[in-house]
């Protein structure tokens, strides 16, 4: 069964992978045909702070995570987490943290 999922995922997330770089790619050459700046002060800003604010709360998410593991371990007896949905979780957490805040600071007009 495990075997059957991974065989269709794994090809799958790898068009995904080449279709996102191929649309940034694509994009980015658009813009620099376009003879505009790619990025502007407030662009680059608002990345900047949804980068760091994203990075600041997954690393807390992961501190937290090691303390509950700590607690498992040592007062209930019970096995430690697995690392796979550890870091898994940590990485959809940050990614879509950093999509969440990007949008909402560039909605934003005093940024």
């Amino acid at each position: 069964m495990a075997e059957t999922i991974w065989s269709t995922a794994l090809p799958l997330i790898a068009v995904l992978i080449v279709a996102i770089g191929a649309y940034t790619l694509w994009r980015t050459v658009k813009e620099r045909r376009s003879g505009f700046a790619l990025q502007d002060e407030r662009t680059a800003r608002i990345q900047g702070r949804a980068a760091t604010v994203a990075f600041h709360l997954g690393s807390w998410y992961l501190i937290l995570l090691n303390f509950y593991n700590i607690f498992r371990i040592e007062f209930q007896g019970l096995d430690e987490l697995g690392s796979m949905p550890v870091i898994n979780s940590a990485v959809i957490l940050m990614g879509v943290a950093y999509i969440a805040l990007n949008t909402y600071f560039g909605r934003r007009e005093d940024l």
